[in-house]
C-alpha cells in the first residue's frame, strides 16, 4: 500500500507541474496536439490532477 502511496504522490507532482506549465504555456504540456490551449491543458491534466488527489486522499484515510 504505501508503494502505492508513493507512486500516487510521484504522478499527482508530475502532474501538477505538467499543469503549471501547461498553464503558461500549452504547447509544452500538449505537444502532441496539433491545437493548445489553456483550456485543453485544464481539461487533461486538471481532471487527472483531481482523479489522483482523491486517490491519495482515499488512501491516506485507510486504516492499515
Amino acid at each position: 500500500m504505501e508503494v502505492l502511496e508513493q507512486l500516487i504522490k510521484i504522478l499527482l507532482l508530475l502532474n501538477t507541474l505538467l499543469l503549471l506549465a501547461g498553464l503558461w504555456r500549452p504547447v509544452i504540456a500538449l505537444w502532441w496536439l496539433d491545437y493548445q490551449n489553456r483550456l485543453r491543458v485544464l481539461r487533461y491534466y486538471g481532471t487527472s490532477w483531481l482523479v489522483l488527489l482523491v486517490l491519495w486522499l482515499l488512501l491516506k484515510s485507510l486504516p492499515f
